[in-house]
């Protein structure tokens, strides 16, 4: 939230109405520039505890990846995925609208209980989807970046980024990857993402990743239903 400047603005407006020995505390998985730059307005002088960078992605999240030519095969990946392990609920990542309306429409054909989140929505919409989502209603979250972040389901047991999230320049976006993958394993339990490469240029993006966070991601071969059900062991 304080990522984007109107909740900047707020925040500094509370803050200034404090009492001047009130103790400020900042939590975030990840810190942007942005964020640094406020936080040393707020807390001039303060105490920093950071995680070592391969300390950051979890170690209850098991993370892989899997080799695909085509959206498509994209998409029989993750059926595969469906057919072979028992998934409480997932959250799928895509880059744009357009391909997250269409993996929804395609999964809901398939049977699943499908929810759509974009940024389209209006803030009313969003909470209402993320909302019926918690309750169960709905087992599969498809979302665009939208919901990368702050978001808390207990029973997501599995995160798949169908898409690998980069930046405006098509660079691996490190902190949001993290925050996707996070959205799972959390509360204690173990979690599972899996990352779908079909490009070269994607394949360069997740061994980018792999060096940012000094972590290896183990390829999956999704026709291997064994392989599959070993993994959610």
């Amino acid at each position: 939230m304080i990522a984007t400047q109107g909740h900047q603005d707020q925040s500094i407006r509370i803050q200034r109405m404090l009492p001047r020995n009130c103790q400020m505390l900042l939590f975030s998985a990840t810190f942007e520039d942005s964020v640094w730059k406020f936080a040393q307005k707020v807390v001039p002088d303060p105490n920093i505890i950071k995680l070592k960078r391969e300390e950051e992605t979890l170690d209850t999240i098991k993370q892989y990846y899997v080799l695909c030519n085509n959206r498509d095969e994209k998409f029989q990946a993750l059926c595969n995925l469906y057919g072979a392990i028992t998934i409480a609920q997932a959250m799928i990542f895509c880059h744009t609208r357009k391909t997250a309306s269409w993996l929804a429409a395609e999964l809901s054909k398939e049977g699943h209980q499908v929810a759509l989140l974009s940024g389209e929505m209006m803030v009313e919409q969003r909470a209402a989807v993320i909302e019926r989502f918690r309750e169960g209603k709905e087992k599969v979250l498809v979302t665009t970046n939208v919901c990368a972040r702050g978001i808390d389901v207990e029973q997501v047991s599995v995160v798949i980024n169908f898409d690998l999230p980069v930046d405006k320049d098509g660079n691996p976006d490190n902190e949001t990857y993290l925050h996707r993958i996070g959205r799972t394993g959390r509360f204690g339990k173990r979690g599972l993402a899996v990352n779908m490469v079909d490009s070269k240029h994607s394949m360069d993006i997740l061994n980018r990743i792999q060096e940012h966070f000094n972590k290896k991601i183990e390829r999956l071969d999704t026709d291997d239903l064994d392989e599959i059900e070993k993994i959610a062991n």
